[in-house]
């Protein structure tokens, strides 16, 4: 079920409604919101709910097993690492097998003489493993640290793990943020319902008019590179950068909507990430949830910059290239990776010698253009693929089928977006509107949202 698809309107509502109107103790309403959770995860595929229930089973107990290694005094340092290491062999081979098992196989295979790859290999990854499998590891690595203890309620780990609004595409939220939030009913008052709106009318926007019809556009240049001209190709080039942008924000928005609905709030995950001015900016502004998973569970643990300047970039670059495979079994990914690994390393160089300082406006046009070019790996099916277009957009043919004004309109409206966020807090603005304007907003959001719905598809990172 798809956030922006009928289906899951009426399975979030009849969710909604037993939630507030029909249970009334708060242990039976976690109970039934993990029920709720396996179910929507069951819709796309039930075999593979069996895998989540397990390793959720297995990740809640080897958590309190290294809790209580913590606080045995003989050999207790030891026996807790070993735990540790062993919960992350579990998750990361469980991740790497489903993942990346035919992706390491058939690379080899490039190399050596290998017989076709067997048939377990082709199973179907399961829809949502790279975000449920960090929310596992960040569990039992805070446990390993002392940072808070591990739960003693099994339903409550569960649904830190499924919880359905943020099981496929996360945001990837910390136990410290969410645990505290399931021991006691948080309160729904009429200020976050009016929050929990502009987030679901925003996040629809975003999605299902902007996302889906600048993406109609990029798969139209990228499925015609022999035959689409410069100009399409550059509109194609700046078409991604806000479709991905929209499309994964929106996602995000309409995640925290429907959780503050319940009365539960999950991470931010974005902060209008293209007026950054550097890649270190960039990455404090995009998908948020995963750039400090990955800076407090892989950059830090590698020495960070504690080491030395040439540690430091060593660690910035496999952060980085670890951070792209995470997305996708494929060479476009693992490049785009290391592109800002590299990118970011530079940046550390640069920054440490003092050179005349450019103009801040500079510095945003050349990250974003930057950030731009690294999207083309992140698109393309194919290093080959990404080769023709960057082919296309330095030496294109200079024709083209027509002038695409629709999408440049849409480019237009998340370029003014970031502007405007530069001067005002655009949700404390909308807070001030008087109700009958926001009323009429929201009705000629609906109708946008249903008369673009027929051609809206799914959301880009429900691959990762």
């Amino acid at each position: 079920m798809l956030f922006n698809t009928v289906p899951f309107l009426v399975f979030y509502l009849l969710v909604l409604v037993v939630f507030h109107l029909v249970l009334r103790s708060w242990s039976a309403r976690k109970s039934f919101l993990l029920a709720a959770s396996w179910l929507f995860y069951a819709s796309w595929n039930p075999v593979l709910l069996l895998l989540l229930v397990a390793t959720t089973w297995a990740n809640f107990h080897l958590a309190r097993w290294i809790q209580r290694a913590r606080g045995d005094a003989s050999d207790a340092a030891r026996r807790a690492w070993l735990l540790m290491v062993g919960g992350l062999t579990v998750n990361l081979g469980l991740l790497a097998f489903f993942k990346y098992g035919a992706f390491f196989y058939l690379s080899i295979a490039d190399l050596l003489p290998l017989p076709p790859p067997p048939r377990f290999l082709a199973i179907v990854a399961p829809l949502g493993i790279s975000f449920y499998t960090f929310h596992a590891i960040s569990y039992l690595v805070d446990t390993y640290r002392g940072l808070r203890p591990p739960t003693d309620r099994f339903t409550d780990f569960a649904l830190y793990i499924a919880f359905f609004p943020q099981l496929i595409a996360g945001p990837i939220s910390r136990w410290g943020f969410f645990g505290p939030q399931l021991s006691k009913p948080p309160p729904v008052g009429p200020a976050a319902v009016e929050s929990a709106a502009m987030l679901l009318a925003v996040g629809l926007l975003k999605k299902v008019v902007c996302a889906d019809a600048l993406g109609t556009f990029v798969d139209q240049v990228y499925g015609n590179l022999d035959r689409a001209g410069w100009v399409e190709i550059l509109v194609a080039f700046y078409a991604y950068a806000y479709q991905i942008y929209f499309d994964f924000s929106g996602y995000t928005d309409i995640a925290m909507g429907l959780a503050a609905l319940f009365g539960l709030r999950l991470p931010e995950n974005f902060r209008h990430p293209y007026v950054a001015e550097n890649p270190s900016e960039f990455w404090r502004r995009w998908h948020i949830s995963l750039s400090t998973w990955l800076r407090d569970y892989l950059y830090v643990p590698l020495g960070g910059n504690r080491k030395g300047a040439l540690r430091t970039y060593v660690n910035l670059f496999v952060t980085m290239l670890l951070g792209g495979l995470w997305h996708g079994a494929a060479w476009t990914f693992v490049g785009w990776g290391a592109f800002h690994g590299a990118w970011l390393a530079a940046h550390h160089l640069l920054a440490k010698r003092r050179a005349p300082r450019t103009p801040l406006w500079v510095r945003r046009v050349v990250t974003f253009h930057l950030v731009a070019l690294g999207w083309v790996l992140f698109r393309a099916g194919s290093l080959a693929t990404a080769l023709a277009f960057l082919n296309g957009l330095v030496a294109g043919r200079p024709l083209w089928d027509g002038f695409p004004l629709g999408t440049v309109a849409l480019l237009a409206v998340g370029v003014a977006t970031h502007a405007l966020s530069l001067r005002w807090q655009l949700p404390a603005l909308w807070f001030r509107v008087p109700p009958v304007l926001q009323g009429a907003v929201y009705g000629a959001v609906a109708i946008l949202v249903g008369l673009f719905s027929a051609r809206s598809g799914g959301f880009i990172y429900f691959q990762f």
